[in-house]
């Protein structure tokens, strides 16, 4: 199984929100996936393909 991060990712966003750099912040959802959610795919992974329907 590969896997598109890696848990250092996770624990940097942790250790910063622990951090005093972060009291400002409250009540956010911190998406922490390397853009998936945002449709980037990883040719060739699980049959995974991207079309850029733009440029073709």
């Amino acid at each position: 199984m590969s896997l598109a991060g890696k848990v250092e990712d996770i624990a940097e966003m942790v250790m910063f929100l622990c951090s005093d750099k972060a009291g400002f912040i409250t009540g956010e959802n911190i998406c922490i996936d390397g853009g998936m959610t945002r449709l980037m795919i990883y040719h060739g992974e699980h049959g995974w393909t991207y079309e850029d329907k733009e440029n073709n």
